[in-house]
């Protein structure tokens, strides 16, 4: 048995029938690679010899009545894998698109929870002949790295023949414990909400204070005019610094309905990297700079397009050292402001000193993430640990009122989110068919209409849209519009120094500091 952390709980217990905490993965497969043929069956016998030996699929929630207490994993006493695998044709047309309703359509029950909380759908019979994996997972489950990190030990690097010796892994399960038991387990955590609410807030509350007195303080005596750095646009501030929401726009409103739309795209890797090493920034900065480039043309054509910079927030990973290979959730957001601006190469330097300014990956919370092992250090971990002390009642609440019509009344934290995951570099293989693309289907809801998924894998960046179909019923045309915007930056006119910036820049300014010290000591 194996509690639960924060997030985990949140996702579980926010989620309503019109917020669905679910995501796909879109597996595209090429069977002629498969050595000795690949079919439903090979799918099956691999999958069943694979599955049930990583925990997430194993494992089901179980929780206590009432609300009370932390949520649990157990592994699943009645697991077995023809109640999660499933063998689809493809529907008409049998191409990309149709596969994306399918995956849109599949999501409209919600996933049982008396189970592991997947689904595996093994989809053939598309037009140009290949094959599609359709994996369903709850995000309390697991999130973009972790998933991404179990592709790696579910599949193959190389298209192997059948394995003569296959069998399928059998699970051990637990027993789930009665809802006596579970309440009774729950009466400590009970006990000790009060205390570690309190001790978790003061360490965030105090030094958010200083930080509110210390602006407003120097606000009122500051008569200089600071520096501006010339590739750093101002940013819309309030009296205590940036603003910490975004402008409501045609991407935040509540619909009555949770129908999702998704449209994927595939980006050249060597092309993304041509534009990046063209003009010193990072491949975040380019996914960064045409997403929104795109957004905003898609608002801006629907006279939806606000006049304040739209907010992008993008997940960043906080796994520490002990949570490198494990599932459930571990992320924070940064908050990127991103101005329309209609040339690409200003578009792009602007973008890269943006994101340069949050950097070491700071969240919206103010925290910072190392490099060397991702552990979240400072304020970052205060409010993880925070959220772990909240009780269930405080996620069941949440997941109402982000559901009704107040959440209109409170200013969104982001316009839309762009989550950009380093994938295999190495092509992966199972039951011998290449997987030649992934894609991702993501949630949205609650005030943010809109979630675009990168993911690298091999030379090529794979993209999903996601969006409320009442908002943005279309999101093909924002996938032409990121090919347009890749197109016009790969084009545009690169003159010398004046567009050596972004990273490169700030490597050549630190340098120059450096030598000027070593001549002065």
């Amino acid at each position: 048995v194996k509690q639960m952390n924060g997030l985990d709980r949140m996702f579980i217990n926010v989620e309503t029938a019109r917020l669905p905490m679910d995501m796909f993965g879109i597996l595209m497969l090429d069977p002629s690679t498969a050595p000795d043929g690949h079919d439903f069956a090979r799918f099956r016998a691999e999958m069943a010899a694979r599955l049930p030996k990583i925990p997430v699929f194993a494992r089901r929630a179980v929780s206590a009545p009432f609300g009370a207490g932390h949520e649990h994993w157990i592994v699943d006493p009645n697991f077995t894998i023809d109640r999660h695998l499933k063998h689809l044709g493809a529907p008409a047309p049998y191409d990309l698109s149709a596969l994306c309703e399918l995956a849109v359509s599949l999501a409209d029950e919600p996933l049982d929870r008396t189970r592991p909380l997947w689904q595996m759908y093994y989809v053939d019979g598309l037009a140009d002949g290949s094959a599609a994996i359709l994996l369903r997972l709850h995000h309390a489950a697991i999130d973009g790295v972790g998933g991404t990190e179990m592709l790696s030990e579910l599949f193959d690097r190389a298209p192997l023949p059948m394995d003569p010796d296959l069998a399928a892994y059998r699970v051990n399960g637990e027993r789930v414990p009665s809802q006596v038991e579970m309440l009774l387990r729950s009466v400590p955590d009970q006990m000790l909400i009060p205390v570690k609410l309190a001790q978790r807030s003061v360490p965030i509350a105090i030094p958010l204070l200083k930080g509110l007195l210390s602006r407003a303080s120097s606000a009122g005596r500051t008569t200089a005019k600071p520096d501006v750095d010339e590739a750093s646009p101002p940013e819309k501030k309030s009296p205590t610094g940036p603003s910490p929401a975004a402008s409501r726009n045609l991407l935040n409103r509540l619909t009555s309905s949770p129908k999702r739309s998704l449209a994927v795209a595939s980006l050249s890797m060597s092309e993304v990297k041509r534009a990046k090493d063209r003009f010193g920034v990072t491949l975040n900065d380019v996914v960064l700079s045409i997403t929104s480039a795109a957004v905003a043309d898609y608002l801006r054509d629907r006279d939806e397009l606000p006049g304040e910079p739209l907010r992008i927030a993008g997940p960043v990973n906080v796994r520490d050292e002990a949570a490198e290979s494990a599932s459930g959730n571990h992320f924070a957001f940064m908050m990127v402001p991103v101005p329309d601006i209609a040339d690409p190469v200003e578009r792009i330097r602007t973008v890269s000193a943006l994101t340069a300014k949050r950097k070491p990956a700071r969240a919206s919370s103010g925290a910072t993430v190392t490099r060397t092992n991702r552990k979240p250090t400072g304020t970052v971990s205060q409010v993880m640990k925070l959220i772990d002390a909240l009780p269930t009642g405080a996620w069941l609440a949440l997941g109402q009122l982000v559901n009704s019509p107040a959440v209109e009344a409170v200013p969104p934290i982001a316009n839309f989110v762009v989550s950009n995951i380093p994938g295999p570099r190495d092509k992966l293989y199972i039951a011998g068919a290449e997987i030649t693309h992934m894609y991702g289907r993501t949630m949205v809801g609650a005030g943010i209409g809109l979630f675009i998924h990168c993911l690298s894998y091999g030379d090529s960046l794979d993209f999903g849209f996601t969006a409320l179909a009442d908002l943005i019923p279309d999101p093909e045309t924002i996938v032409k519009g990121v090919h347009r915007h890749l197109s016009e930056l790969l084009n545009a006119p690169a003159q010398g120094s004046d567009q050596r910036t972004g990273l490169a820049a700030r490597r050549e300014t630190k340098a120059a500091v450096a030598q000027r010290n070593k001549v002065k000591s």
